[in-house]
């Protein structure tokens, strides 16, 4: 059957008064989809228009240039043969899985109440593991000289590791304690621990921007690192400002929502960052293998190590999220019982 005439035969969209205060999302008025329906509807409905449409694309999109990327990266460089490579194939993959835990998140979260939860923390998920691999990418290929053997070289998969752990936890917490209308106390949550990550992971690229600021001394790619940080900060700005749709709720329901933005920007951010890394392995090909050479431990191992750890805060805070839909089904319930007497 053509995909046009299985999405002609999904019921339309609803508004928000339709749906558990769970799903609204704040300036959102219609678009959204049904509840409890076959995993198919979910999977097709990326053909159909609806608020979270773009949501998924966007990333889809961010999916497959990533892949393309890959491609090219291997015709070029030896990941297989040359451990020096290992840190940018194992980056590489924390990007791709980032793009697709976003892409289901967005495509099945409307199934259920639980699906919901889970689906978002997952997401959570993919942005910590892509936080543990931008710092990998970072201090493997972007490291300048005098920051070779210092403290930061030496722990920097490490504190990676834990900090992109960190994200998970803490954005899973302000999923789970919080309930809609989300209180801004919520986005404290959220931002800072991405923030802690972000911070660690940009040291390197910071340090080479302070030497250019102070000592005017430039390079080929400090231009594209620059550019993956405004366009990391733009991100920021519009995952917390909901601009533009505060300023006219129900106009941008489907395209142009600052979450769509948020996530263009990310894969603008992930994009110059490969610009970026790109150059400095051309342009610091002997200095990099001249490095502590990259292990499987420290390079595939530390992203194996970041999922388990991510898989099992995401199983815990599933069981949070399902007492909490428990409780507040059985207090509803508890109210419309009343109700009736």
């Amino acid at each position: 059957m053509p995909i046009q005439k299985i999405v002609k035969s999904f019921p339309s969209t609803t508004s928000k008064d339709q749906v558990p205060k769970l799903f609204h999302e704040p300036h959102v008025e219609t678009g959204f989809r049904h509840l409890h329906q076959p995993w198919s509807y979910y999977f097709f409905s990326v053909f159909q228009v609806h608020n979270e449409c773009m949501n998924t694309w966007t990333h889809l999109i961010a999916l497959w240039l990533i892949l393309y990327r890959t491609y090219r990266l291997a015709l070029e460089f030896d990941f297989i043969n040359d451990p020096y490579m290992w840190p940018l194939l194992a980056s590489l993959l924390t990007m791709i899985i980032l793009y697709i835990c976003s892409s289901c998140a967005h495509c099945f979260s409307n199934k259920s109440e639980s699906i919901h939860y889970t689906c978002f923390m997952i997401d959570y998920a993919g942005i910590g593991l892509y936080g543990m691999g931008s710092t990998m990418l970072h201090y493997a290929y972007c490291l300048h000289t005098d920051m070779v053997d210092t403290w930061a070289h030496h722990w920097d998969v490490e504190l990676g590791v834990c900090l992109g752990v960190l994200v998970t936890v803490c954005c899973s917490i302000s999923k789970t304690r919080y309930s809609r209308p989300y209180p801004f106390v919520r986005r404290i949550w959220q931002l800072s621990s991405t923030l802690a990550v972000y911070v660690w992971l940009i040291y390197p690229i910071a340090y080479r921007v302070a030497l250019y600021l102070f000592h005017h001394q430039w390079d080929s790619g400090l231009s594209h690192h620059i550019q993956q940080m405004i366009w990391f900060f733009a991100g920021g700005f519009f995952f917390g400002s909901d601009v533009p749709q505060r300023f006219c709720p129900g106009k941008f329901d489907f395209i142009g929502h600052s979450h769509q933005i948020f996530h263009i920007c990310i894969l603008m951010t992930s994009y110059k960052q490969l610009d970026a890394v790109y150059e400095d392995i051309k342009n610091n090909w002997a200095e990099i293998h001249r490095l502590p050479e990259p292990t499987l431990i420290n390079s595939f191992g530390a992203v194996l190590l970041t999922i388990v750890l991510n898989m099992i805060a995401v199983m815990y805070f599933r069981s949070v999220a399902c007492r909490k839909i428990h409780d507040n089904n059985q207090q509803n319930n508890n109210i419309n019982h009343n109700k009736t007497d």
